[in-house]
């Protein structure tokens, strides 16, 4: 009992790795991995620009399409509820199909769902083309971290999956910048024309490179294995719980009914979901092995606490801008900088020096107090605050998330079993993007009751709160007056609640982390779709499945021996 009670804090056999823990192995990427590597980069870009472009160009658009403002919010919220609500399940999906076919599908529905965006003419298409972006921009998330966890040995992915962590960041905060600069009733739809030349490369390179060796099963086997009963259980419950609490508090009251049954019946399904995975599901796409310790639900935490943080903060500090500062769109985006020049170096450097030192709490808890300290510095903004002083703060802001972005990455696959890294990294991601998809909904929550009470405070109609937005717009043809003054002051209000409540769930986040222990990330890479090496992998692949059982093992001795001479490094992993 106390061997096991040991284990659950990350101490026994685990903690002896501070001790002793190896000198730094040798291992380099070849030219192939290296190619899947900037490959998955280009297409996370992709992504991650399609999710933030929209912050600065959504009032063009909206203006366009004639929607209301309501409408508006979802054209954003639609995107991230299917990414993240389909995340799991694309995962699971491509144990058993194979990971090239699953990404090559997401990046074909990724590019119908822009489209159909790139042709709306209504609000109608452009929020199925939204849903459509949603399912697959997730699949290319969720399936790019995992073919990381299947090509690099985890004491090297922190270094190598900065690269494309890097480019996550990237677009995130450059998204902004972006969209401000095509937010023009002309040039609105080039924020999805964007889209076209990565995708491109995705449809291009993952067919002639990503060459993971696919699963030796018959069709219907492989349909068997496909956990349709939760994977229905889990995506429908989930959409229904997320439409509910993004649309609780801003377009229907918490206390109405439209409100509290959604979230109700679908919290039911959650866990009607999580019973069948647990006692049901023959293969569950959803492991309880995942939670099986404190340590493995304080970086999921961590995990959650931080997508909701990053993009409330990159959704609200924007508006802040636009509506306290009246900034323009562009201005708004340049504005941003700060955090992106700092959050991508900070995310590179700190996977390089894990890898070093095989150490990642120690990240973790910085980026924790940087991003809680930064955070808590924002709640201060006013429309008086110079540019040197938030921009100070952005510095922070960025160097504590760019931190967190890498390392919580890898202390979720450092935590797990072995055989059970690229589901991890799978609950990591998909926690992440479930709190990026409810931030902004619950944010808007927030700014908005406590603006409404500031408002009626000063005896200013409290409908203002409802278009806050819109109402931007009206905030430049009122001069300098005293009412502009007085609505200065409620804005100020409402976003000082908002940022009070980013304040206080990273310094949550930061305790929970606390609790995070060592685990060694110097593991063998276990996994069931290895690499095709060479520039005839693909041929070699089919040849091999047209083999007899005894002669495709021979093979494939012959090929682990030969990898064996050629790559020691990766071998003696393998062989631990």
């Amino acid at each position: 009992m106390a061997r096991e009670n040991q284990d659950d804090l990350g101490i026994g056999n685990n903690m002896d790795s501070l001790s002793s823990e190896p000198d730094m192995p040798r291992w380099k990427p070849s030219t192939q991995e290296l190619i899947i590597m900037l490959t998955l980069a280009v297409t996370s870009l992709m992504v991650s620009l399609d999710a933030t472009v929209i912050i600065t160009s959504l009032s063009t658009i909206v203006q366009a399409l004639n929607a209301s403002a309501t409408q508006g919010f979802w054209i954003g919220t639609s995107y991230l509820l299917t990414c993240a609500v389909t995340m799991p399940f694309t995962a699971s999906l491509s144990d058993i199909l194979g990971r090239p076919h699953c990404l090559f599908a997401s990046i074909v529905t990724f590019t119908i769902g822009t489209i159909v965006c790139a042709t709306a003419h209504s609000i109608s298409q452009m929020l199925v083309g939204r849903c459509i972006q949603g399912v697959g921009g997730g699949g290319i998330i969720i399936l790019s971290l995992v073919i990381f966890s299947d090509i690099v040995p985890l004491r090297f992915r922190p270094r190598y999956v900065g690269i494309i962590q890097g480019a996550w960041a990237l677009g995130t905060c450059v998204g902004p910048i972006v969209g401000g600069g095509l937010a023009t009733p002309s040039l609105w739809r080039c924020v999805f024309y964007l889209m076209f030349p990565f995708a491109g490369v995705g449809l291009v390179c993952v067919p002639l490179f990503v060459r993971l060796k696919p699963r030796k099963a018959t069709w219907r086997e492989m349909v068997t294995r496909v956990d349709w009963v939760g994977g229905f259980l889990f995506i429908s419950s989930a959409t229904g719980f997320l439409v509910a609490v993004s649309w609780g508090g801003a377009q229907e009251p918490w206390g109405s009914w439209r409100t509290i049954v959604p979230l109700t019946l679908d919290g039911f399904g959650i866990v009607a979901t999580m019973l069948w995975e647990r006692f049901g599901a023959r293969h569950p796409f959803l492991r309880h092995s995942l939670f099986r310790h404190r340590s493995a639900v304080a970086v999921y935490v961590g995990a959650f606490a931080q997508g909701l943080l990053l993009y409330g903060q990159l959704y609200y500090i924007p508006l802040f801008f636009e509506a306290v500062k009246l900034n323009s769109p562009i201005r708004t985006g340049v504005s941003l900088l700060p955090v992106m020049l700092t959050l991508i170096p900070a995310s590179v450097i700190v996977g390089s020096m894990i890898t070093r030192t095989a150490r990642y709490r120690w990240a973790i808890w910085t980026g924790w107090v940087l991003a809680t300290l930064a955070t808590g510095l924002t709640v201060l903004w006013d429309e008086q605050t110079g540019t040197a002083v938030w921009a100070t703060i952005l510095v922070l802001l960025g160097l504590g998330h760019g931190l967190l972005l890498n390392a919580l990455n890898t202390a979720s696959q450092a935590v797990s079993v072995p055989g059970d890294e690229g589901p991890a990294v799978a609950m990591y991601a998909f926690l992440r993007s479930f709190g990026m998809a409810i931030g902004v909904g619950i944010g808007g929550s927030i700014f908005q009751n406590v603006m409404r009470r500031k408002l009626v405070a000063l005896h200013l109609p409290a409908t203002i709160a409802l278009q806050a937005e819109a109402y931007i717009a009206q905030l430049h043809q009122l001069g300098d007056t005293p009412q502009r003054e007085a609505i200065f002051a409620a804005y100020v209000a409402g976003f000082r609640g908002v940022f009070g409540f980013f304040c206080g769930l990273a310094g949550l986040a930061l305790v929970v982390c606390l609790f995070i222990r060592h685990y060694k990330i110097d593991k063998a890479l276990v996994t069931e779709h290895r690499m095709e090496e060479g520039p005839m992998g693909w041929r070699r692949a089919r040849k091999d499945r047209s083999l007899s059982p005894t002669q495709s093992r021979s093979r494939s001795q012959s090929a682990a021996t030969n990898g064996d001479h050629a790559r020691p490094e990766r071998s003696a992993r393998d062989q631990a």
